[in-house]
């Protein structure tokens, strides 16, 4: 157990951290809605795009916290094993990226599976008591969030109506 997460285990969630956590999702939901209802396809195409690149943006920032608290681990299998499941967010969210250029529809897919399994690894890192208890409570409530922006991304665009839509 890294004694760092243990010791802030019962600590209350810094209102820095929830506020930034609560403002990082202000470019989710003002994308989602926007692209929706920008009644131009040019722009429509280019807030999609800044969608995914946002998000796989912040899907890689997620790897980056588990990079960090892989730092403190002193079992050397424990923290190799988390060095290397730290860098997967990033290298999905490089595909979601890169695969929007054809298929819009399977990188929201991508997207969207990807923000829910950093989810329960980040569930893991606090069960296991390698990151502090309000770290769960605040991840859970932003990969809800996350994934309700990427389901009104999908519903507001009537090209992905059928599964890995193309745009």
């Amino acid at each position: 157990m890294n004694a760092n997460a243990h010791d802030t285990a019962h600590e209350s969630m810094p209102i820095s951290a929830l506020l930034l956590g609560v403002g990082g999702l202000i470019p989710f939901f003002g994308l989602a809605l926007w692209q929706g209802f920008a009644g131009d396809d040019v722009l429509a195409e280019r807030l999609l795009a800044g969608f995914v690149f946002y998000a796989a943006s912040i899907l890689s920032f997620l790897g980056g916290i588990g990079w960090g608290l892989a730092i403190g681990e002193r079992d050397p299998l424990q923290r190799g094993l988390s060095f290397g499941v730290s860098i997967v967010p990033s290298l999905i969210a490089w595909a979601a990226a890169f695969v929007n250029v054809q298929n819009l529809g399977f990188s929201l897919g991508v997207l969207a599976a990807a923000f829910l399994l950093q989810g329960f690894w980040d569930w893991r890192l606090v069960h296991s008591g390698r990151a502090p208890r309000w770290f769960g409570h605040l991840r859970i409530g932003l990969t809800c969030a996350v994934l309700c922006a990427i389901a009104i991304t999908w519903m507001l665009q009537p090209d992905l109506a059928g599964i890995g839509g193309t745009l």
